[in-house]
């Protein structure tokens, strides 16, 4: 593989890796969901026109089978007056608005069955978009939680729980070493407050002067009875 298609490669990988991550399956959900809401109004119009048309034809119908009655009527009138040559024109417009009436039958028939088609067509594309709609409310359950769980992951991706315990444990050790100090410090507080209190007493046992202490000394160093 040369250098220009291993890059081309890269490049791809990256650029597919990037569409998928802009990806917003919410948004796609939405345009598709616009798409078919989409293709059901024009479905439903070109319904209601097709619909439109076979009331036309069935208007028709109804107007023909009058005439081919009517001419009916006017042949047998001509008959019982005797007039041939009336009652042949009389038949022939019955036979025209016969054939005519079985090309505008044979019409919405046809008609009838594109209908038909198209009413299945059309309940079809609805259950298809009430499914996609029912759909779309559970993947945005499903995408909410994904999206949760996700930035759950993350948090604890940046918790590092051995961290916290060595800071809890040097805290602790931290703290009781702060109690040991003040305690010792109170210790030689209450030490010091014992040796004030020794000298202070020790002061009010030697009630002489200072000349009565010396020469206590003196006799004493020279044997002399006190």
């Amino acid at each position: 593989m040369s250098i220009f298609e291993r890059f081309r490669t890269i490049f791809k990988a990256n650029a597919n890796e990037l569409a998928d991550k802009l990806e917003d399956p919410a948004a796609i959900i939405n345009q598709k969901l616009e798409e078919l809401d989409d293709k059901l109004d024009r479905a439903q119009g070109a319904l209601v026109k097709e619909m439109a048309e076979i009331k036309l034809l069935e208007q028709k119908v109804r107007e023909t089978e009058d005439g081919v009655r009517l001419y009916q009527e006017r042949a047998e009138k001509a008959v019982k007056a005797g007039n041939d040559e009336l009652a042949k024109k009389a038949l022939e417009e019955k036979a025209r608005l016969s054939a005519t009436l079985t090309d505008l039958t044979r019409q919405k028939d046809d008609q009838a069955s594109v209908v038909s088609e198209l009413k299945a067509d059309l309940e079809k594309l609805q259950k298809l978009r009430d499914d996609f709609r029912n759909r779309q409310s559970l993947l945005s359950l499903k995408e909410e939680r994904a999206k949760s769980k996700e930035e759950i992951n993350a948090i604890r991706a940046e918790i590092d729980p051995d961290h916290i315990g060595r800071e809890m444990t040097r805290m602790s050790e931290k703290i009781d070493r702060m109690d040991a100090q003040a305690q010792a410090t109170k210790e030689l507080a209450d030490q010091k407050g014992g040796s004030d209190a020794e000298a202070a007493f020790r002061a009010l046992d030697s009630s002489g002067t200072p000349v009565e202490d010396e020469l206590a000394a003196l006799k004493k160093k020279l044997g002399s009875p006190t």
